[in-house]
């Protein structure tokens, strides 16, 4: 610590030294790893986990191949340099160096657990409002951005300082400017931002903080039984398998609305045909992007319905539907497993 002049001889001025991660989109931003084909290993029907691999695997060539360059380097440096920037400028409270990368925008966040269909209205939902997603690197805009562990090391603790940490609130905001100067780059003249994140799930209170009414959140829900039954779980699909999931939901979705009331607009969509309605209605109102397929939803019949039936699940639906219901917000339980 290098203690400066005194202003006020009430507080000292001090600088410190923090190291803070460079996001793996920002690595591959600057490598050049094709964005169109990142998004590969959640579009392409079929794809095992050998064809994600090599994905990886190729990005990864990339990226080595490049960090040999002097040109690497030099785009890097520039990118890092805007960042650091922004980040002093938010830690700081500097409004106004802030106004070129949030003012007119609104900032879309797709939260809520994996399988739930968030990639589906991600996909549909920025399309129809002129988001450029095809375009844009899959780690910067879905689930890699920010790094989940900055945000919530343990999803299933309620008493998870999470991003309240010092080391971890500062890496997440680095992350999280990284991925600002990205859109004010790539899609500066996009009015409507997305971000899909099931991290961000536990950091609304960091969103609020962020980007205030700006900041719209649309939540996507869906029975725990068929999370657990789709997640890919290897082995026997044991009552364990299901308890795990169960914790995880009732801690999400709590989180949500946990610390405070987000501050923007928030929309809970229903795995199902509620979530095909949502993505139709939106469309219809834009009249950009496409029609999601009216189509029936497989419902299964062996998912452990003595458990979820139980007792002790039925209280953890009504203490997350009593949780949103504190600010006089609705949360719809799923009553299908589908």
């Amino acid at each position: 610590m290098q203690e400066q002049k005194r202003v006020n001889p009430r507080t000292i001025n001090m600088t410190t030294t923090m190291e803070v991660p460079i996001a793996k989109g920002t690595i591959e931003y600057i490598a050049g790893v094709n964005p169109v084909e990142s998004w590969a290993p959640v579009l392409v029907e079929g794809m095992d986990d050998n064809g994600q691999r090599e994905i990886a695997q190729k990005n990864l060539e990339i990226v080595k191949a490049a960090e040999q360059t002097k040109e690497y380097h030099e785009k890097l440096h520039d990118f890092m340099q805007e960042t650091v920037k922004l980040f002093q400028a938010i830690t700081r409270r500097d409004v106004d160096a802030m106004r070129p990368y949030t003012a007119g925008k609104k900032f879309n966040f797709i939260l809520g657990m994996p399988r739930t269909g968030g990639t589906t209205v991600y996909n549909a939902v920025s399309s129809a409002y002129g988001w450029p997603w095809e375009r844009l690197l899959l780690s910067m805009t879905h689930n890699s951005m920010p790094n989940a562990i900055f945000i919530q090391q343990n999803p299933f603790s309620e008493f998870d300082m999470g991003w309240r940490l010092p080391w971890n609130f500062n890496n997440a905001l680095f992350e999280l400017c990284q991925f600002l100067v990205y859109v004010n780059r790539e899609a500066q003249d996009c009015e409507n931002v997305f971000l899909k994140s099931s991290a961000l799930s536990y950091g609304v209170k960091l969103l609020n903080f962020l980007f205030g009414k700006q900041a719209k959140y649309i939540v996507t829900v869906r029975h725990p039984g068929a999370i657990t039954l789709t997640s890919g779980v290897e082995g026997e699909m044991t009552r364990e398998k299901h308890m795990e999931t169960m914790s995880m939901w009732g801690n999400l979705y709590s989180s949500i609305v946990r610390d405070c009331r987000p501050l923007g607009d928030i929309t809970v969509v229903e795995y199902g045909e509620n979530m095909t309605g949502y993505i139709n209605n939106v469309f219809e109102k834009t009249r950009y992007g496409s029609r999601a397929e009216e189509t029936s939803f497989f419902e299964f019949e062996d998912y452990d319905k003595e458990f979820y039936d139980s007792e002790s699940v039925q209280k953890v639906f009504e203490y997350v539907k009593n949780s949103w219901k504190l600010f006089d917000l609705d949360f719809p339980i799923p009553d299908k497993c589908i």
